[in-house]
């Protein structure tokens, strides 16, 4: 009866300590600054962000046959990659301008951290697609950014671990498009 009891307290400390998972998760993306004056003063862009994602859930946990979660990001993840890239652009000097002739549209194609247990270890793969079209004066340049990462656990991973990977991708995708001199080019107008 002793071991029954101490059993059930047990059971029971254990399922109180088990974290509850969040409704939504949350993506951040850290761009180190920027080098002022890559763009001349006069020069005005409008960044725009468009989500063409097929499904909406940027983390998927599919462990079990009766256990499927999904959430999706607390901040639409287009309007962060937007703003993020828009703050860096700024930065090295280029103005915003909503009637500008150039036109930098950022799209997520893909972007989510997909958790599955095919056998005795939690396979996680997590990948972030964006297309970057940057539009000048009738010209166009069209660039892809891919980021993927696969990881293996014993133990089921957690939210925080997901959103941190898919938080680097985005970040690191963010810095490259920063650092591109294809379209730093592209923006000055000399493709």
């Amino acid at each position: 009866m002793k071991k029954l009891v101490v059993l059930l307290s047990v059971a029971m400390i254990l399922a109180g300590c088990a974290g509850t998972m969040p409704d939504k998760a949350d993506l951040y993306i850290e761009v180190a600054g920027q080098p002022a004056g890559v763009y001349p003063p006069s020069l005005e862009a409008s960044v725009v962000g468009r989500d063409m994602r097929t499904d909406p859930y940027i983390i998927m946990y599919e462990t079990d046959r009766d256990s499927i979660a999904m959430l999706v990001s607390r901040v639409p993840p287009q309007v962060m990659v937007k703003d993020s890239l828009a703050q860096g652009l700024r930065a090295q000097g280029l103005s915003r301008g909503d009637r500008s002739n150039i036109t930098i549209s950022v799209v997520i194609q893909e972007l989510q951290a997909k958790v599955t247990k095919p056998g005795a270890l939690y396979t996680t793969k997590a990948r972030t697609r964006l297309q970057l079209v940057i539009g000048n004066n009738g010209t166009s340049l069209t660039l892809d950014y891919n980021r993927e990462a696969n990881k293996e656990s014993v133990l089921r991973p957690k939210v925080l671990d997901l959103e941190t990977m898919l938080n680097g991708q985005l970040s690191d995708i963010v810095t490259k498009i920063l650092e591109d001199p294809r379209v730093r080019t592209a923006i000055k107008g000399k493709m």
